[in-house]
């Protein structure tokens, strides 16, 4: 099952962010990371970021954008 979590973003140098990962994540010695707005990312590394990146374009972003307006329409509708 899934988690959610809020995580400060780190900064590393001069042109680097990192994410800090949950301490209960099993993860590999690199992440594979795709997303634009939001991130998908495989802690283990076992997924390309090839892969990653084509559910991400093909499955994530559409949906969700078309959740998010749905939530924002019910809010202004539930606000008096």
């Amino acid at each position: 099952m899934g988690f959610k979590t809020r995580r400060k973003n780190v900064d590393v140098g001069r042109t680097s962010k990192a994410m800090i990962l949950p301490a209960f994540l099993e993860i590999g010695r690199e992440s594979s990371i795709a997303g634009n707005r939001l991130i998908l990312s495989d802690p283990r590394g076992e997924i390309s970021e090839e892969m990653l990146l084509e559910f991400y374009e093909k499955h994530v972003e559409p949906i969700l954008w078309q959740y998010f307006r749905q939530q924002q329409q019910t809010q202004k509708v539930d606000k008096p």
